[in-house]
């Protein structure tokens, strides 16, 4: 083969490869639903032996919940705004405490000072249960290294019920399984 071949053989790839970039992974509806059941189940038990195990789980969780939200922003891309403010955010939301979870994103101070109106959304639509899928595990991994720190059980509960009220809004997003979703270039 000749080098010029190569070369152009390299550029192919190479545009293919660029024009593929946009794809993102659906949200695992299946995957999700199952860590948020196993987490709840163990919190409901009312002791964690392995609570690092928990909070790896709610970290997975805020992954999928961020892949389905860039899925999301594919092939809805008048939503990309907003749903990038919880992206971009998802990481320090699980720096905060539960008080600022809760008046900042849970009460959408965050959103309203950035100027949207979360009230002419529906609350159980899919863009609103994908913002809450990375929302409440952010929320129940704060709870559970609250539990860590303290063996209070009530922080247990919180993170069954952020979970237990996610699980609702998950089974309102229309993606299932992982599957890649490519906008056409």
């Amino acid at each position: 083969m000749s080098t010029i071949a190569k070369s152009a053989g390299l550029a192919a790839v190479f545009v293919f490869s660029l024009g593929n970039m946009s794809g993102a992974i659906a949200l695992d509806k299946e995957r999700y639903l199952e860590l948020a059941t196993a987490t709840i189940k163990k919190a409901d038990g009312g002791f964690v032996s392995n609570v690092h195990k928990l909070i790896k789980q709610q970290e997975e969780l805020i992954k999928i919940g961020v892949e389905g939200a860039k899925a999301y922003i594919v092939t809805h891309p008048e939503h990309a705004d907003l749903l990038n403010e919880v992206i971009n955010n998802a990481d320090s939301m699980k720096r905060m405490t539960l008080d600022e979870i809760e008046d900042q994103w849970h009460m959408g101070k965050y959103m309203k000072a950035k100027g949207y109106d979360l009230d002419k959304f529906d609350h159980f639509g899919e863009l609103f249960s994908l913002m809450d899928a990375i929302i409440h595990p952010a929320t129940s991994f704060i709870s559970l290294k609250e539990y860590k720190r303290t063996r209070n059980v009530d922080y247990l509960a919180r993170a069954s019920a952020e979970l237990s009220e996610v699980i609702v809004h998950v089974k309102h997003i229309k993606s299932g399984k992982a599957t890649t979703q490519l906008s056409s270039n």
